[in-house]
């Protein structure tokens, strides 16, 4: 791992750490003593523990459990930052279900191979020639400005940094852009809005419930 990769891993599982403290301060705290004090309280938990020398640090066992993130799981995570201390998510409804639908579609390409699944193509190992998924990458960063879903759109030029100047863990794209963790918080995303469509009234039983 490169210095400018053990810098920006390092930075990662800060950020899930504090982000993870916040987000259960504010739960736990409640009303009575206040949402957005607990949360504060563990945010400077997570950033005092995220001082802890070697394996003292949660960071070692976060980064041994779910390895470093892509570029989507650093959306996702400053995602639920900014919703914990905002209250105001840096992505649209829409744009977080482009997102997880890019990510299971990824995920469906690469992940058969990893598993053993007979006959699948292991576009993992081939990383599409070395020149396919970066040109795929480009095309889906403009289609993203194209619908103007910038926060996305800065995602894969993320991506593409992290891969171009060797600041993950990995030297295969395909992990710098997307992550495991990530592939799961995407289908729950995309799950969760399915349900919500699902039991959401149509216009036609809402006209009835109204003429009622």
């Amino acid at each position: 791992m490169t210095p400018g990769a053990l810098i920006v891993s390092d930075l990662a599982h800060v950020l899930l750490l504090v982000t993870l403290l916040a987000a259960l301060g504010r739960k736990l705290a409640g009303d009575r003593f206040g949402r957005r004090r607990g949360m504060w309280v563990g945010f400077a938990l997570g950033a005092g523990l995220s001082l802890l020398p070697g394996e003292w640090n949660p960071a070692f066992f976060s980064r041994a459990i779910v390895g470093d993130p892509g570029a989507l799981g650093w959306v996702l995570l400053l995602n639920w930052l900014s919703w914990t201390v905002r209250e105001r998510s840096l992505l649209s409804p829409r744009e977080l279900r482009f997102l997880a639908m890019a990510a299971l579609a990824g995920a469906i390409l690469i992940y058969p191979a990893s598993l053993g699944v007979p006959g699948a193509p292991d576009f993992y190992r081939a990383d599409f020639g070395g020149f396919a998924l970066p040109t795929a990458m480009m095309g889906l960063g403009l289609i993203c400005l194209w619908r103007g879903f910038f926060v996305a759109a800065a995602a894969v030029i993320s991506g593409l940094l992290l891969y171009g100047l060797d600041l993950h863990e990995s030297a295969n794209l395909w992990d710098c852009v997307i992550d495991f963790p990530s592939v799961v918080v995407s289908v729950v995303i995309l799950v969760k809005g399915a349900i919500q469509r699902h039991h959401r009234p149509s216009f036609g039983d809402v006209q009835a419930g109204g003429g009622g």
